[in-house]
């Protein structure tokens, strides 16, 4: 996008000059409720290996599962402000926050564990095996995202001075925010007469908003004059970029009290944190507003 802009200056610059010989606005500034399309095929693979508790010794442990993470449509708002240094070129900034609610149908929840126990009657060591493939329920929550936008501009308008637009294009920060449930963690707690109970808490996590994503946007808008100094402006903004991944932490227990041996929450952070969540790179905000003219 930055490399086309010098390419518009010649018919941009007849486009912009306003009826009646009036200088254009010096600058820009908006504020639009924002609409995120939907985004789907992401997913969070969790895998971990699960302590044996009250006896036994493990030889090897093992639980996994994959969500599939799919955001609906988002709402939130965009702010912004064009700085022109002529009729026709600028800088543009821009801070646009969404918030989408998430599902997603998922694959079973597998455990393996293979261990050593000394069950009655003669209490002599024996090597076990037990494992599951469990049904899980769809992901549920929220999905934030958050976008800083610094790029160029170029402006038009038309003939009559009352309509208008721009073209941006530039660079795009961009984090995450949130809350997906469920993940799996597993205990095997070996009970008397060497009984094997697994049991599985469900753990709410949220995606690492220390990480940031550094990509590429172009983004457009048309507006109509309404007075002087006020429009109602309609655009749309495209993060460029390829699929990312983002480390999960741990925000505690779904419900830490339906299941025997809750674990501390920081046992599960040690075994969790760092997860992956994959999704898509590209993003599609559509946004409708107010824009101020300042001249």
């Amino acid at each position: 996008m930055l490399v086309v802009l010098p390419a518009l200056w010649g018919p941009g610059e007849a486009a912009a000059q306003p009826a009646g010989g009036a200088s254009p606005a010096r600058a820009e500034i908006w504020g639009a409720w924002a609409v995120a399309m939907p985004v789907g095929e992401g997913t969070l693979t969790v895998v971990h290996e699960p302590p044996m508790l009250l006896g036994g010794t493990p030889l090897e442990s093992r639980a996994h599962q994959v969500l599939n993470v799919e955001a609906g449509a988002g709402q939130g708002i965009d702010l912004g402000i064009n700085f022109f240094f002529n009729e026709v070129l600028g800088v543009q900034g821009a801070f646009t926050a969404t918030l989408s609610g998430v599902g997603g149908t998922n694959d079973n929840y597998e455990t393996f564990l293979r261990y050593i126990s000394r069950p009655p009657p003669d209490y002599q060591p024996r090597e076990t095996t037990y494992e599951s493939s469990t049904p899980w329920a769809p992901t549920k929550g929220t999905l934030g995202h958050r976008s800083l936008c610094f790029g160029g501009v170029v402006r038009w308008r038309a003939a009559t001075g009352r309509a208008g637009g721009t073209l941006a294009g530039g660079v795009d920060v961009d984090w995450l925010t949130g809350e997906l449930e469920s993940v799996g963690y597993t205990q095997f707690v070996l009970g008397g007469h060497s009984t094997l109970f697994p049991v599985t808490h469900r753990v709410r996590v949220r995606p690492a908003t220390s990480e940031r994503s550094l990509g590429l946007y172009a983004g457009g808008d048309v507006h109509f004059a309404i007075t002087r100094r006020v429009a109602i402006v309609a655009g749309v903004r495209v993060r460029l970029h390829s699929a990312r991944t983002i480390p999960i932490r741990v925000v505690g227990l779904v419900d830490p009290d339906e299941n025997a041996w809750a674990p501390a929450v920081s046992d599960v952070a040690a075994a969790l944190d760092g997860q992956p969540l994959k999704l898509p790179g590209t993003r599609w905000n559509a946004l409708v507003g107010v824009k101020l003219f300042v001249r």
